[in-house]
């Protein structure tokens, strides 16, 4: 690091990323955070505490968590008034706190519960504890549900209580994760009775299919960036914003040497104790903040106050019926 930091760059958890933001914030080092969710559950907000200061050298690559936004209004739109959530044992509960108060003050009955890392075990737990009507009623509950949990948790949880009975062909379930490829689509479907709705993040691609892998002056290897490519249909949303955020930096730094206006990099070392706030570091960022690219993740830019507003959902939907070769609908929010 004593040969000089152009910016940081973290795909991390929550905790890992608060450390670096004070280490950037400390040296004046442009930091763009790409938050990566544990073991592919869905993403809760970083609690983050300096976001929006004046002092604060970090950006947020991904755009912030709006998950209670969508499931509040999908909720709403199919009517329901009484369901249970399901969550794995990696999400971050606290993150759908303000769904659970808008609900609540809504007057609606929602019921938590977390899923064990063995299924099995659980499933097999509530049989052996619960008396026959109380078995009724938790199938019951379980006609409506929606599950934060990652798209391999969700597989094994669905397999589990269709094989045991414990949900019917009227039940309506509703998965939600920004990272869900379109094969973990294919084979929720097939595992999944009665109604099933899921809903992740998507990308918008231009119209005119030869333009997908070219954006303004550079191309994208269509290992990358073509839909029908098997590669791309299995890179990782996080993977995406890391290449947009290379790239944003390289172009950033490419006009700074056009424009004579460059400072050295930040020097850092962990040896001395003579390190100082990089003076370069505040242009740099601000130089950051008022570009932008178009990539993988779309047209990725920053609001003023250093996060990303660029974020699609698509809401993708089966009908009731034990039919396995089912269609899927879709439509974006």
């Amino acid at each position: 690091m004593n040969r000089g930091i152009l910016a940081l760059v973290s795909s991390v958890g929550c905790m890992s990323a608060g450390s670096l933001q004070s280490l950037a914030d400390a040296m004046h080092i442009p930091h763009l955070f790409i938050q990566r969710a544990p073991a592919g559950t869905p993403r809760s907000s970083c609690p983050l505490t300096s976001r929006g200061r004046q002092d604060d050298y970090t950006l947020f690559v991904r755009p912030p968590v709006y998950l209670n936004d969508v499931i509040l209004q999908v909720v709403s739109e199919y009517s329901w008034q009484k369901f249970i959530i399901f969550y794995d044992q990696q999400y971050d509960i606290r993150g759908i706190q303000d769904f659970l108060d808008k609900t609540s003050q809504q007057g609606m009955d929602v019921s938590l519960q977390k899923v064990e890392s063995n299924i099995n075990m659980m499933i097999t737990s509530m049989f052996r504890t619960m008396r026959v009507e109380e078995l009724h009623r938790y199938r019951d509950t379980l006609r409506r549900a929606v599950l934060f949990m990652s798209p391999a948790t969700a597989k094994a949880f669905i397999t589990e209580v269709v094989e045991t009975n414990l949900v019917a062909f009227d039940c309506h379930w509703i998965i939600i994760n920004e990272e869900i490829s379109d094969q973990d689509v294919q084979e929720l479907v097939m595992k999944s009775i009665g109604r099933l709705t899921l809903i992740r993040q998507t990308f918008p691609l231009p119209q005119n299919t030869s333009q997908r892998c070219v954006k303004h002056n550079h191309r994208i290897n269509t290992s990358l960036c073509d839909p029908k490519d098997p590669k791309a249909q299995t890179l990782e949303i996080t993977n995406r914003y890391i290449y947009d955020t290379v790239l944003l930096l390289a172009n950033t730094f490419h006009r700074k040497l056009e424009d004579r206006k460059w400072h050295s990099m930040a020097s850092l070392t962990c040896i001395r104790k003579n390190s100082k706030p990089w003076q370069g570091g505040r242009p740099m960022l601000d130089n950051v903040k008022k570009s932008g690219v178009s990539g993988l993740t779309g047209f990725l830019e920053f609001s003023d106050n250093g996060t990303n507003p660029n974020i699609y959902f698509e809401i993708l939907g089966t009908n009731y019926g034990e039919d396995r070769g089912r269609g899927v609908s879709k439509r974006v929010a």
